[in-house]
């Protein structure tokens, strides 16, 4: 499923707004379910040549590194604004899980991809 993220972000330079889609690629690939450190590992793989810079890995809040901060950003914006994750609550600490609707999502950024 990576291959699908990968081609999702093809041809885009990095964005923030980019990630929700990105994040829903990885979880739902990985069973509709996955780590936080799953998730960061993957997102950091795949924009790897821009995370590499130096304003990346600039710490922000919490003392967390930039692109760190970026991916968590967005998994709140997944949740909060979209209702595509769980929250922790309801996943467990750690977890991200994806609801109804973001399996939804998945399959729809699936069919999308794949044509």
């Amino acid at each position: 499923m990576i291959s699908y993220a990968k081609k999702y972000i093809e041809g885009k330079k990095y964005s923030q707004d980019d990630l929700i889609p990105v994040v829903i690629l990885i979880i739902g690939g990985n069973g509709d379910k996955a780590t936080k450190k799953y998730v960061e590992r993957k997102v950091y793989d795949l924009f790897r040549n821009e995370f590499s810079k130096d304003i990346y890995h600039e710490k922000v809040a919490y003392n967390v590194p930039r692109w760190k901060h970026d991916v968590a950003w967005e998994r709140e914006r997944a949740k909060q604004n979209h209702g595509y994750i769980k929250p922790a609550k309801e996943a467990g600490r750690g977890i991200w899980e994806l609801t109804s609707k973001g399996k939804e999502y998945f399959k729809q950024l699936l069919d999308e991809l794949k044509h």
